[in-house]
């Protein structure tokens, strides 16, 4: 009696003991902090980064950010200047001058009397129209955003739907297209095109300092505006600069 009395206290204290391992990897898994994610060593090793940049205008007149008028098509005009709630300006050019060459090639479209997008880049273009009946619009090279000038018109002729034409462009150089008292512009270099929120994200640009140009063409009798900035770029990271063009 007294073996089996001892035997199953044993057995007894034993299972009251507390799994050491068991509560190690319990407690393990409750204090170990997340792992920390680490940019990607390619993109490090290229030495490279993105950046953000924002164009702003704080205050755009009120003349400046309502309709003009309705078009030839009865459909109403965009406004010269749409800003955020935040004073965001979409349609305004970025130009980093180590950034890379522009897409190959970008198309603009007349439709309902209006040509889309209203600001892009590009090294050639390709000019269509939706209309229903032929459209005369007239291509000018207006030099650089730091220097307009009035160049010669070059008469792009578009005889119905669906028509495009394909024009090449000089690096460098800004161009206007018309239709109308409507127009579109482009940078043939180095440049992107704010968004909706104002914002033009550059990728995969060389770490260092760069030098920005915002430009916001001429619009509706409205002048040109143009502010400049920098943007310092680390590798793998994403970098943010705004620049104010009426600083």
């Amino acid at each position: 009696m007294e073996l089996r009395t001892l035997v199953l206290l044993l057995a007894a204290c034993s299972g009251a003991k507390p799994h050491a391992a068991d509560d190690a990897v319990r407690g393990s898994a409750a204090t170990t902090p997340p792992p920390v994610v680490a940019p990607d060593a390619a993109v490090v090793a290229a030495g490279v980064g993105d950046a953000a940049i924002h164009v702003i205008w704080k205050n755009v007149p009120v003349g400046d950010r309502g309709s003009p008028g309705r078009t030839p098509c009865n459909t109403p005009r965009a406004p010269s200047i749409a800003p955020t709630t935040t004073w965001g300006i979409p349609d305004a050019f970025v130009i980093v001058d180590r950034g890379g060459a522009p897409a190959g090639e970008a198309a603009l479209v007349l439709a309902d009397c209006a040509l889309a997008p209203r600001a892009t880049a590009a090294a050639s273009l390709v000019i269509a129209s939706h209309a229903l009946r032929p459209a005369q619009l007239v291509l000018r090279e207006r030099g650089t955003p730091a220097a307009l000038v009035d160049g010669a018109p070059v008469p792009i002729e578009l005889s119905l739907a669906g028509h495009a034409v394909r024009v090449p462009l000089v690096a460098g150089k800004v161009y206007e297209l018309a239709a109308g008292d409507e127009s579109a512009w482009i940078v043939a270099g180095h440049a992107l095109v704010t968004d909706a929120t104002g914002t033009a994200t550059w990728r995969d640009l060389p770490v260092g300092v760069h030098p920005i140009t915002a430009w916001l063409p001429p619009r509706a009798g409205r002048p040109a505006r143009l502010a400049f900035g920098e943007v310092t770029v680390t590798a793998g990271a994403l970098a943010d600069a705004t620049i104010d063009l009426v600083p």
